[in-house]
């Protein structure tokens, strides 16, 4: 009986205090924190340094002084010993004075009309900008007359007896095979410059082709005037 009575004494001993031990170690945890907030305001903070600002006089170097003013010497020209008196020379030509003047009206030359080459501006309305230039080697096959009209040669040339001309043109032919005087190479005589420029005007070729297209040619093209028949 009295053992029992012990060994229930200890058992609520032994649950006492593990009851008890953790409220205390809770207190002595609070108390240790609380002594070291304590512990660490009584702790001293070191004075602040003292920021020393000193005043420091800095030197402005001296600026050069100025350049010396450049002195110019005027020249001064002597005045010339010889001189002109325009007063003894006379009274000057005599000028004529009318109370009703007259305008002379210049003589003017008769001026002969320039004459104009029209065939750089037929080109210029007639031939596509677009599209070059290709010269009749070039091509698939070279142009060939397709129509022309006779001219009877001229008077001059009649004259002569010539029974055949032959002249050198270089052409540009379009894309309708019309040609255009590009430049009259060799006209032979100057009176056929204007037979050269109405066979051009009448004349049509095949029309130049490059790759089966129609292309624009250029053509240095010898024109035969044959006047034998005439």
């Amino acid at each position: 009986m009295i053992s029992t009575v012990k060994r229930t004494i200890n058992t609520s001993l032994k649950h006492g205090v593990l009851i008890i031990l953790p409220w205390v170690l809770s207190a002595l945890l609070v108390l240790l924190l609380i002594y070291s907030l304590f512990l660490i305001k009584q702790t001293p903070t070191p004075p602040e340094k003292d920021i020393v600002i000193r005043k420091v006089d800095v030197a402005m170097p001296i600026p050069p002084p100025p350049p010396p003013k450049m002195q110019t010497k005027s020249s001064k020209q002597s005045p010339s010993p010889v001189s002109i008196d325009l007063v003894s020379l006379g009274g000057g030509p005599a000028l004529n004075y009318s109370d009703k003047p007259t305008m002379a009206m210049p003589k003017v030359e008769r001026l002969e009309k320039p004459d104009f080459a029209m065939d750089s501006l037929k080109i210029q309305q007639r031939m596509t900008f677009d599209m070059p230039l290709m010269a009749v080697e070039n091509l698939d096959k070279i142009p060939q007359v397709v129509s022309q009209e006779y001219f009877p040669p001229p008077q001059s040339i009649r004259k002569q007896g010539l029974k055949r001309v032959s002249t050198l043109v270089e052409l540009i032919i379009n894309t309708q095979g019309k040609p255009f005087i590009k430049k009259i190479v060799d006209p032979v005589h100057p009176d056929m410059v204007s037979a050269i420029r109405r066979w051009v005007e009448k004349a049509k070729f095949t029309i130049p082709k490059k790759d089966g297209r129609a292309v624009q040619a250029i053509y240095l093209y010898g024109i035969h005037f044959n006047y034998s028949r005439s």
